[in-house]
C-alpha cells in the first residue's frame, strides 16, 4: 500500500509541475480578440487546481494515519 502511495503522490507531483508551467505561461494572454478561450484556460487550471488542492489533503491525510511525514504542497 505504501509503495503504491508513493507512486501516486509522484504522479501527483508532475501534476502540480504542469499547473506550474501552464500558470506561468499566462503571461502570454495579451490578445484580447481571444479572451474567451483565455478564459477557458484558465477556468481548467482553476478546476485543476481545486482538484489538486483535495488531493493534495487527501495525501497528507493518508500519511499522516501512516505515521509517515507529510509533504508540503504549500505551492497549491
Amino acid at each position: 500500500m505504501l509503495k503504491s502511495m508513493e507512486l501516486e503522490q509522484e504522479e501527483f507531483e508532475e501534476t502540480l509541475d504542469n499547473l506550474e508551467m501552464m500558470i506561468g505561461g499566462f503571461g502570454v494572454y495579451d490578445n484580447m480578440e481571444k479572451y474567451i478561450e483565455y478564459a477557458s484556460n484558465v477556468d481548467n487550471v482553476e478546476a485543476k487546481l481545486i482538484e489538486s488542492t483535495d488531493l493534495a489533503r487527501l495525501y497528507n491525510q493518508r500519511e499522516f494515519l501512516v505515521g509517515k511525514e507529510t509533504k508540503d504542497y504549500s505551492r497549491l
